[in-house]
């Protein structure tokens, strides 16, 4: 995994360093878990959030090439080397503590 300037969003984002097909894990998430959600947490289940070292940097897109699935960063498309590690939010994420707008569409997680 490589931290660099997100080609999606203005910031940092995590891109691969190795190729992966749909459907295989990509990474697994570790680190200190919270029962509350905080701007760089990822949820994992229940009332779990996850602050992972690369987590941080995985940014949302409403066209998505993983997905979170507890602790499992899996595949949701091929991923070529290089590529940008993205996904919906919305499809995740509960009670976000920082929502934000695309366009006009509310990123908020799931209520």
């Amino acid at each position: 995994m490589e931290v660099r300037n997100s080609t999606n969003v203005e910031g940092l984002g995590l891109f691969t360093t190795k190729s992966y097909q749909a459907g295989v894990l990509v990474y697994t998430l570790s680190g200190k878990i919270y029962d509350y959600s905080m701007r760089e947490t990822i949820h994992i289940g229940g009332n779990k959030h996850i602050y992972d070292e690369y987590g941080i940097f995985i940014n949302h897109s409403f066209t998505p090439n993983i997905r979170i699935d507890g602790l499992h960063v899996i595949a949701l498309k091929d991923i070529n080397v290089g590529d940008e590690l993205v996904f919906n939010y919305n499809d995740n994420e509960i009670d976000m503590a920082n929502p934000f707008y695309v366009g006009d569409v509310l990123v908020s997680g799931k209520k």
